[in-house]
């Protein structure tokens, strides 16, 4: 799912996309740019049964991320190595950066910290960010550690 926001004159700043390091190929999406496993450093949606099938996009599960113990210092690394990249370049026409956030199914809390973070620097930085989920879309993986 790829939603574009346009708001700073059209000129996306920031890529934010949320992946599963349980899935195929996930490595060689994060390329260049910023890359954050937060897979052991938050409550994991996934072993609640009634959240396993549901992402990070539906209130609920947001919610129960986000109010995991450590997520806000998750949420501020993030738009603070963000943001030091961002206004690091000397020519601002030329400022993209990529961040990819990951957990291990891309499902639940990759996606949940990625909209979070993008609301953030979209609402208090007036940053362009454009977000795609990667894996959010794909079967559970029901093996997680």
């Amino acid at each position: 799912m790829t939603r574009n926001h346009t708001e700073n004159n059209g000129l996306v700043q920031v890529v934010l996309q949320s992946a599963g390091t349980l899935h195929p190929g996930t490595i060689a999406l994060i390329g260049d740019g910023l890359f954050f496993d937060i897979g052991g450093r938050l409550r994991n949606p996934h072993h609640d049964p009634q959240m396993r099938y549901r992402t990070g996009l539906e209130p609920e599960v947001r919610s129960h991320v986000l109010s995991t113990p450590g997520a806000d210092t998750v949420i501020n690394e993030i738009m603070d190595a963000t943001r030091a990249i961002l206004h690091g370049y000397a020519d601002p026409r030329r400022r993209l950066v990529k961040v990819t956030v990951a957990c291990r199914g891309g499902r639940h809390r990759s996606v949940a910290i990625a909209e979070q973070v993008a609301e953030y620097l979209r609402a208090e930085d007036d940053i362009c960010v454009e977000v795609e989920h990667r894996h959010v879309g794909l079967p559970v993986v029901e093996n997680q550690l």
